[in-house]
């Protein structure tokens, strides 16, 4: 006597809905996380770019024998790095590596920079709607001595980039509730 057959084996579809429910709930309370590590993304982004360009700015003040300024416009969206003279808005962006370094970026969405002078005092805007953040001289100091950027996204807390004067030196710091 031969034994009965038995169906293919499979999951009934009780199991297979059980599951699709982990898994929503799974991700409904992973995706909240998610989406705040994202937008923390976007402001260390920004401060990566910034400091990238303190480096550039800095580094072709000393290989060029000339001041290099970087800029932030007005509304602290877009940032500039470019030989510091009186056409620094207007000279266009350089892919040529015999001229003049000058590169624009413009920061993440919902990401905004800010200059904070530590001497309290206001930060100056050019004619073409750049404010100056800092000037790199030709031994690789800063003229601007301690200066400030915080870069911000709403819901977000802050990033400060310190530029040292003496060395010209950035670091990055996180900023937490209630620390200037």
């Amino acid at each position: 006597m031969t034994a009965p057959s038995r169906g293919r084996g499979g999951f009934t579809l009780v199991e297979i809905l059980a599951v699709l429910v982990i898994l929503v709930i799974l991700g409904a309370t992973v995706a909240p996380s998610l989406k705040l590590l994202e937008r923390d993304t976007k402001v260390l982004g920004a401060a990566d770019t910034l400091r990238a360009k303190i480096a550039a700015a800095r580094g072709e003040a000393m290989e060029q024998g000339r001041l290099y300024r970087l800029a932030l416009s007005e509304d602290g969206r877009r940032v500039r790095v470019a030989p510091d003279d009186q056409a620094f808005g207007t000279v266009a962006q350089t892919t040529d590596e015999v001229a003049p370094l000058v590169v624009e970026d413009e920061l993440p969405k919902g990401v905004t920079a800010k200059s904070e002078p530590a001497d309290g005092s206001a930060p100056t805007t050019d004619a073409d709607g750049w404010v100056r953040v800092a000037t790199f001289q030709q031994d690789g100091t800063c003229r601007e001595d301690a200066v400030v950027i915080r870069i911000t996204q709403p819901g977000i807390y802050p990033v400060v980039i310190r530029i040292r004067g003496l060395t010209g030196a950035a670091t990055i710091q996180a900023q937490k509730p209630g620390v200037r």
